[in-house]
């Protein structure tokens, strides 16, 4: 940490398509949590102290089989859960994955309509300078 603060620690479950992984984060203004957790391949739950992070992979996964069906993430959390408790991940909080997994898939999918909006203008302006 480059201001020198002493940080807050905070553990992170990360959950990842086949495990869940547990996370200490020192966290201060100049590390907050969603950029440590962006910089592992990580998209938090929440905007300041997430509990729980989900792999940037799995949410593109699931970005792309809800275009192809019914959007269900209470479904989709059930389903997970039942299998990664059965590879002997179980989570330690007795409150639903579903809830904390909505939020970082909505989050996740506006980020990534901004962030292809911004492409396209950049595209447009280029085009124009051209």
């Amino acid at each position: 940490c480059s201001c020198n603060c002493c940080g807050v620690l905070k553990q992170v479950t990360a959950v990842y398509m086949d495990h869940l992984e547990y996370i200490k984060l020192q966290i201060c203004p100049c590390a907050p949590a969603p950029l440590q957790l962006v910089q592992r391949g990580l998209f938090p739950c929440s905007p300041v102290y997430p509990a729980l992070a989900v792999s940037l992979e799995m949410l593109e996964f699931v970005s792309t089989l809800f275009l192809h069906l019914a959007p269900n993430e209470t479904a989709w959390s059930d389903a997970l859960t039942t299998f990664l408790a059965r590879q002997g991940h179980v989570f330690e909080a007795q409150d639903s994955l579903c809830q904390r997994f909505t939020s970082a898939l909505g989050q996740f999918q506006i980020l990534v309509r901004v962030v292809n909006a911004e492409v396209d203008k950049q595209i447009i302006i280029a085009r124009h300078e051209i």
